[in-house]
């Protein structure tokens, strides 16, 4: 996988025991357009400590133009913000 660390708009939905899942995300590639990307699935989802913040990293499985890709999102639970990580 490729390291990107791109920040994206992220839709999820939060359970009242806390835990997130990430549903779609928009990214925007280099000519400027806007993709909405679908999370098929979740294989990891685990919260480390990165740099002295807390972040959530998921292992998950996105259909990006018409294939199945493998891919690192990243939520920072301090600044609130998601991040495609690894694609």
């Amino acid at each position: 996988m490729k390291t990107l660390a791109k920040p994206i708009e992220m839709i999820s939905w939060t359970e009242e025991s806390g835990r997130i899942h990430p549903l779609r995300f928009k990214i925007e590639s280099p000519d400027g357009s806007r993709h909405v990307i679908k999370v098929s699935n979740i294989y990891n989802s685990e919260l480390n400590r990165i740099a002295g913040n807390k972040v959530y990293k998921f292992t998950c499985e996105i259909k990006m133009n018409g294939y199945n890709k493998i891919c690192e999102l990243r939520y920072d639970v301090d600044s609130c913000r998601w991040s495609l990580f690894k694609l």
